[in-house]
């Protein structure tokens, strides 16, 4: 949604002021030392007045006078020069901390947020957006610490020319909205230009991770050139976005110095006039030219300030839009909590959609404590989805999950997670230690419970075999060892089975596996199985022959729930299934209904 020019402005407000906020002693020393420089600009030109005025005295005391002056200036210019050291230090200070600090808050509000919430958006704008978005953070921090620099020099300077004639300061100070005007007009036209530049950087930054996580697909396919000229007219249209930001930036200052050059001719007529009169000393007229002058330098510097911020709010506003984002998936007013697992987890005519399209369609279903229920049906058929509303990574849009008869929504989200564990077809591990892996879902947990979990999963023995064994780094990192996929899963159950959570939900687990590691991790399933209610999605029917029941989807809709037996004689979708899995023999093209009947049946064979 595009903002209006007064929103985006105090959206870089509210933001760039949280520094002085939280920070309050920096803050306020910030402004002291601010306000000082500001009054040592202004007594600089004062003493400058002095020191040309000791001209006109005779003798000795026109010598003194000149050293006094020359000393004063000296001094003048020293502090000068260390209060704005001081105001520009404590500037970057508040910057780099607010910079940080929204960091966190952007990572913190990430991890609240929703699994749909991440279907929807890029991985390049998340990135962009909790690391590169936040840098403008810090600039426009640096930028109001730069207004108030600018402004206290302004007025430090402007009182000091009015002093000294305040016609001619208001002849000088007169040209300057004819200068803001167009540099306001640009700075919007900046700021338009900026957010379409950010969808350029967003897809840069997409296009880099794509090579890091698909970079198998694109060797296998030749798709480096394809890869590389995407890249290159992404590339492009950022180069003419940020040359563009450029010459609009310099324009906006040549359009203000040109006026102000105006303005400081008619000064320079005007007092000369009345230096011609008698009515001004020609040494006033200089300091106050000088003045007026160094006025139109701080001005010059706040339009610049401007339209940088201009150049950045479309990266402000999408960090807001983050910040403000609400999770979908929260605990409703008053939450029960879940002391023990449920006896009895229900699927009451649930059904969810996404984007107007209807994923999962009134399956009701209920299963008991302990059971091991598999879910089957051919790819796209909604299984994935099921198990992700059975463990609240999504709400249905209609029906309800219910456990011991309660909705699922009106308990406790971190209790319902402690009570379950999941192992995914495609094995995660954070960059850190073995160890650190399998204590993920317990950090409490001791050496001996982790290696005892290691044990049941069936990777002590490979770990123990590596160069620092428990303490091995693994996951996408420089110094990361390579583990197997095989190793990374059994790595997950460990995890699992330390957390020895009631619920179980498995996805497809084994599928990415040879048979000699399928088998390896089968047993280590088997032991993490016991005694735990378990879902268990696999397309590999022979491995749920020993389910208690099976569910079987098909087009988002259950179209079968019984024992392995009961659904080969009552579930022709199962039937089907079963058949051509234990079949090896041609798919009987006669015995199929439509094409893409086959192509679901490949993809589980």
């Amino acid at each position: 949604m595009k903002k209006t020019q007064e929103q985006s402005t105090a959206t870089a407000a509210r933001i760039g002021l949280r520094a002085f906020r939280e920070r309050p002693v920096l803050g306020i020393a910030f402004l002291l030392t601010t306000l000082t420089q500001g009054l040592f600009q202004g007594l600089l030109v004062w003493a400058l007045r002095e020191v040309l005025l000791s001209f006109d005295k005779q003798g000795g005391d026109a010598a003194s006078a000149l050293l006094l002056s020359g000393a004063l200036i000296f001094g003048i210019w020293v502090a000068r020069a260390g209060t704005a050291f001081a105001a520009e230090a404590l500037a970057g200070k508040l910057a780099h901390g607010v910079e940080v600090a929204t960091m966190w808050k952007l990572l913190e509000k990430l991890l609240t947020l929703s699994t749909r919430f991440y279907d929807k958006n890029s991985q390049g704008d998340l990135v962009m957006a909790t690391y590169s978005d936040v840098q403008h953070i810090r600039m426009v921090t640096l930028a109001i610490g730069n207004v108030l620099l600018h402004v206290t020099r302004l007025l430090g300077l402007a009182a000091v020319a009015w002093i000294m004639s305040p016609k001619l300061t208001i002849i000088g100070l007169l040209s300057v909205p004819f200068g803001a005007i167009p540099a306001l007009w640009i700075g919007e036209k900046i700021k338009e230009a900026s957010r379409k530049g950010r969808g350029n950087v967003r897809r840069l930054y997409d296009s880099f991770l794509q090579v890091s996580t698909g970079i198998r697909i694109i060797k296998v396919n030749s798709g480096e050139q394809n890869v590389l000229a995407t890249a290159r007219r992404v590339g492009t249209y950022l180069l003419d976005y940020l040359v563009s930001q450029v010459v609009a930036k310099s324009f906006a200052r040549f359009l203000l110095e040109a006026v102000s050059g105006v303005g400081l001719i008619v000064v320079l007529v005007v007092g000369g006039g009345d230096v011609a009169n008698g009515a001004l000393s020609w040494q006033s007229l200089l300091s106050l030219l000088i003045a007026v002058m160094g006025v139109y330098a701080p001005t010059v510097g706040i339009m610049q300030v401007y339209t940088g911020l201009q150049s950045s709010i479309p990266y402000l506003d999408r960090i807001e839009e983050i910040l403000h984002s609400v999770p979908e998936i929260e605990d409703r007013e008053n939450a029960l909590p879940l002391p023990r697992a449920p006896r009895t987890i229900e699927l009451r005519n649930v059904s969810f959609s996404y984007e107007d399209r209807t994923v999962i369609d009134s399956v009701s279903a209920t299963f008991h404590h302990g059971e091991t229920i598999g879910i089957v049906g051919p790819s796209g058929a909604g299984k994935s989805t099921l198990l992700s509303l059975m463990l609240r990574l999504y709400d249905p849009t209609e029906g309800q999950v219910l456990l011991d008869g309660v909705d699922v929504r009106d308990i406790r989200l971190a209790d319902y997670m402690k009570q379950s564990a999941i192992v995914m077809q495609e094995p995660f591990l954070f960059v850190d230690t073995i160890a650190n892996n399998i204590r993920s879902a317990r950090p409490d947990a001791t050496m001996d419970e982790v290696i005892e979990a290691a044990k049941a999963a069936g990777i002590h023995d490979e770990i123990m075999e590596m160069e620092q064994g428990y303490e091995t780094l693994v996951g996408k990192a420089e110094d990361a060892r390579g583990v197997s996929t095989g190793q990374k899963q059994r790595i997950c159950i460990a995890s699992a089975l330390l957390k020895n959570a009631p619920l179980l939900f498995l996805d497809e687990a084994t599928s990415n596996l040879d048979s000699v590691s399928e088998r390896r991790l089968q047993a280590a399933i088997e032991r993490l199985m016991q005694g735990r209610t378990t879902f268990v999605i696999a397309h590999r029917l022979s491995t749920l022959r020993a389910a208690d029941r099976i569910l079987v989807m098909e087009d988002g809709r259950m179209v079968g729930f019984g024992t392995h037996e009961e659904l080969l004689e009552s579930c022709r979708t199962y039937h089907r299934l079963w058949t051509y899995q234990m079949d090896e023999s041609p798919i009987p093209l006669s015995e199929m209904a439509t094409v893409a009947e086959i192509d679901e049946v490949r993809a589980v064979r």
